[in-house]
């Protein structure tokens, strides 16, 4: 036990929290935030404990309603002391809970009617530490979806007429008029050859004419 602590047991509290530096001992009782180091012993009341900030000289300042406790960083390990003095909000709102307790109403003969009187109103409830609120984020207000444009109907396409369509007709008729002029010029001609060439005229003088009335 160091000679801060041991000065601090002298008080005769039980400490919650405490925190032992080179400089100094911090320590947080019931109702208290107490600091021990060379000039003495000095408390804070928990429950007016107003916020936590830098003071001067290298010290952060702990502010109460009237009174305020400045603790030189140097004393403590910094980081175990950020970490001690952020700790310290559940406190400070335990003991402004213990210290707010709600007035008992009076009581009234039985046989008599009277109205509950009306609730209090509820205390604003005060920051423990004084911190910038975020920034309000600007509204976005979201366009409306626009409405799915009505498609026009596809104008329909009229098919051109095939400018082959006349040719291949005729073609297909002299195809046939040869096919039949062979045959009949030639009767004489080998039968496999005459029937060659009327089923070749034929299927070319049909498939002349079905391109020319299919291509529209």
């Amino acid at each position: 036990m160091g000679k801060y602590e041991a000065a601090f047991s002298r008080l005769g509290e039980e400490a919650l929290a405490k925190l032992e530096g080179p400089g100094g001992f911090l320590a947080v009782t019931e109702a208290h935030l107490v600091f021990v180091d060379e000039a003495g012993v000095k408390r804070l009341e928990l429950a007016r404990i107003r916020r936590v900030g830098r003071g001067e000289a290298g010290t952060l300042l702990v502010q109460a309603e009237e009174d305020s406790l400045a603790l030189p960083v140097k004393a403590f390990p910094l980081e175990e002391l950020k970490a001690f003095l952020e700790g310290l909000k559940p406190h400070v709102s335990r003991a402004r809970k213990a210290t707010s307790t709600p007035a008992s109403s009076p009581r009234f003969p039985s046989t008599q009617e009277v109205p509950p009187p009306p609730s209090p109103p509820e205390p604003p409830k005060a920051h423990v530490w004084e911190e910038e609120s975020p920034p309000k984020r600007d509204s976005v207000e979201l366009a409306p979806e626009p409405g799915s444009p009505t498609s026009a109907p596809a104008p329909k396409t009229q098919g051109g007429r095939n400018p082959l369509a006349l040719p291949l007709k005729l073609l297909s008729l002299l195809t046939l008029a040869y096919t039949v002029g062979f045959v009949a010029l030639n009767p004489g001609a080998d039968p496999w050859v005459l029937a060659g060439v009327l089923l070749g005229g034929l299927g070319l003088a049909l498939t002349e004419w079905s391109l020319a009335t299919s291509s529209r």
